[in-house]
């Protein structure tokens, strides 16, 4: 087994690779979208750009290699999970159906699709459509579920309202916070490991520490390796602080 609550640095298939079967309780995770290669605009650090600029290499695929990517992931996290435990996967909008239905076919069994919709969400700089005020994360187990613990009536909702000034990195597609954390609480137990992929700018393993869970995580890129091992450092001070 790999050296736990700790994000390695490489491809998200090559360390899923290395993980035995059934080693993992909870994978929560936000893979790349494939975007970055459409050039719309977005908003980072202040100024109107493109999602190319912004975003980068990692979420630019052609669309044929894309679509056997996820179904890859899919697949291994399929292999890696324990039965009954529980992936939620964010998806772009567009591809939500493509994604769960690949996802059924590799076995797993579909519950709910939940939506983080924002408070305030950006401007359309076009005004040729609706502006884009959430996003969707799709609900599966592997068989029955074997950990569901219902928090509550307001918090076991599928519709999540956030406020835009929830970002604590310069990560561009960074979650918010309480709402990794909720899904961690409800799909998992304290002790239990939690998988991220994808793990960006930390935030899966910032939640699972903060609730007494195992974690493991991948990323491609130094900078945001760094960035989510300074979050958990911080983390991990508040909480010694704080006993």
């Amino acid at each position: 087994m790999m050296e736990l609550d700790r994000i390695h640095m490489m491809d998200a298939l090559e360390g899923l690779k290395r993980l035995p079967d059934e080693s993992v309780d909870l994978i929560v995770t936000d893979p790349p979208y494939n975007i970055a290669s459409k050039g719309k605009l977005t908003v980072q650090r202040g100024r109107l750009m493109s999602t190319k600029e912004a975003w980068g290499s990692w979420d630019t695929f052609h669309p044929f290699d894309y679509d056997l990517f996820i179904q890859q992931v899919l697949s291994a996290c399929y292999r890696v999970l324990k039965p009954g435990g529980a992936i939620y996967m964010f998806t772009s909008r567009e591809d939500s159906g493509f994604f769960v239905r690949k996802a059924e076919e590799r076995g797993f069994t579909f519950h709910n699709q939940l939506a983080m919709v924002r408070k305030s969400p950006l401007p359309s700089f076009g005004k040729r459509n609706f502006r884009s005020g959430f996003e969707l994360c799709f609900y599966c187990t592997k068989s029955k579920p074997k950990t569901f613990n219902f928090l509550s009536q307001a918090e076991c909702n599928n519709v999540y309202h956030y406020a835009s000034n929830f970002k604590r990195t310069e990560h561009p597609t960074e979650k918010p916070l309480e709402f990794i954390r909720r899904l961690v609480r409800i799909s998992s137990n304290p002790g239990e490991l939690v998988l991220d992929p994808f793990m960006g700018s930390g935030t899966t393993a910032v939640a699972a520490q903060e609730t007494e869970r195992r974690f493991i995580g991948f990323d491609t890129s130094a900078e945001y390796i760094r960035m989510a091992e300074n979050r958990l450092a911080a983390a991990r001070n508040s909480s010694d602080g704080a006993a």
